[in-house]
Parts: C-alpha cells; sequence; structure tokens
C-alpha cells in the first residue's frame, strides 16, 4: 500500500549530461540540474508545473496569425505528401478514439489500483477536455488559411485540442497505470505521442505551432496539477 509514485527525473538528468565535459554549457547544465535535484519533489513537481503555464501563457499571447514565426514555421511543417499518414495519426487525439479508450483505461486502472485512481483518471481526462473548450471559445483564435486545411475542423484554433487531449489522456496513463520500474519508459512513451498527434495538426495545416505547443504546455501542466492534488488528499492506493 502506498501512494502514486511521479517518475523519476531520471530523463532530465539524462538530458542536462549529455554536452562534453569541457565545455561551459555542460557545466552551466550540470549546475541547473544540481539546483534542480536539490529541490524537494514537492518543489520539483510545482516548477514543472509553473515552467509549462508559463509556456502556455507565451503562445497565448505571442503566437497566432499575426506571428512571422507562427506562419514560418506552420509553412517548414505543411506538408501535403504526408497527409494521408497525418490523418491516420491524428485520429489518435480525436475525442471518438480518446474517450473510449479513456474508458477502458479507467477499468484497467481500477483493477490494478482501485476505484479512486481510476476516478482520478476519468476527471483529469474529463475536466481536460471542458477546459480546452473553454479556452478556445474565450480566447477565439482563427486557424490558418481555410485554403490550406487538410482536415475538416469546426472549432477556434487556441490551444489545440489534439495536442491537449492526447497529451492528459496519454500521460495521465502511463503515470496512473504503469509500474514504477517501468513507469519513466511509460511517460517517455506517452510523451512520444501526444507529440506525433500534435505534430499532424501542423502538417496538416489547422493549427498554428504556437496553438500546438500551447496544447501540450497546458495537457502536461493540467495533469501533473492534478494528479498532485490527488495524490495528497486520497488515500494510499493499491497495486
Amino acid at each position: 500500500m502506498r501512494n502514486i509514485e511521479f517518475p523519476n527525473y531520471g530523463i532530465v538528468s539524462a538530458a542536462l549530461e549529455c554536452g562534453s565535459p569541457q565545455t561551459g554549457l555542460d557545466v552551466r547544465g550540470r549546475t541547473a540540474e544540481s539546483a534542480f535535484v536539490s529541490l524537494s519533489p514537492d518543489r520539483r513537481q510545482v516548477l514543472i508545473v509553473l515552467i509549462l503555464a508559463g509556456l502556455w501563457l507565451a503562445m497565448l499571447t505571442l503566437g497566432g496569425p499575426a506571428s512571422a514565426a507562427d506562419a514560418a514555421l506552420l509553412g517548414l511543417f505543411h506538408l501535403p505528401a504526408l497527409a494521408p499518414a497525418a490523418l491516420l495519426v491524428t485520429r489518435l487525439g480525436e475525442g471518438y478514439v480518446l474517450l473510449p479508450l479513456s474508458l477502458l483505461a479507467a477499468v484497467w486502472i481500477a483493477a490494478r489500483r482501485g476505484i479512486r485512481p481510476a476516478g482520478l483518471y476519468l476527471l483529469v481526462v474529463l475536466s481536460g477536455r471542458l477546459l480546452v473548450e473553454l479556452e478556445k471559445h474565450v480566447v477565439g483564435r482563427p486557424r490558418p488559411n481555410p485554403a490550406g486545411r487538410l482536415d475538416t475542423v469546426v472549432t477556434m484554433a487556441f490551444p489545440s485540442g489534439h495536442a491537449a487531449n492526447s497529451m492528459v489522456a496519454w500521460l495521465g496513463l502511463a503515470l496512473l497505470a504503469a509500474p514504477a520500474r517501468l513507469r519513466p519508459a511509460a511517460v517517455a512513451a506517452a510523451l512520444a505521442l501526444a507529440l506525433l498527434v500534435g505534430l499532424t495538426r501542423l502538417i496538416l495545416a489547422v493549427h498554428w505551432p504556437s496553438d500546438v505547443i500551447g496544447g501540450w504546455a497546458f495537457g502536461a501542466a493540467w495533469t501533473l496539477l492534478l494528479l498532485r492534488i490527488g495524490e495528497g488528499t486520497s488515500p494510499p492506493f493499491r497495486h
């Protein structure tokens, strides 16, 4: 019997250690790593959520139709030749795919961990979807030129629902369902899948890059925040 264990941050440490020992960049990286590792787990999680929230805010305020950077990056990623594959992968971020899979995942979590973590997972997924739709309505950012779009869309642009919802669903599943020894690998796989789904929205030219980045940032921040709150207020979860 023990609480949810959030993944250790070995991936972050490994990334910071990639430089050469002779470079100033490596020294700064090791200093940043030491400062990060010296923080308590609670403070690490708070710092990560704050960084993600700041990234979301930057994408909200700096991106969109008036952003030259958004337009230039969209041009780089808009690859019609990849549209058939992108249309297939992008469905992994659709509600009619994610919601049934999330329900199945909740049943699996309930069987492995108990009802509370399963309920927490559904809360994260459903509340995340509602907040994404609210953001779209409030922000009201137009999408890229309809002439270049390679998929049908009906809602506003910011944030990308596919990027945000896939991040929430897959990251939440990795954190709640994977055994502790496999959790870092599960988190890496979840992030990779969410990143891939988000990139398809750029290939299909239905979102600005800042929409996708903002979606990833919101999805990760919301997932980590709610799971941290759930970990602190729930009784221990069984394996």
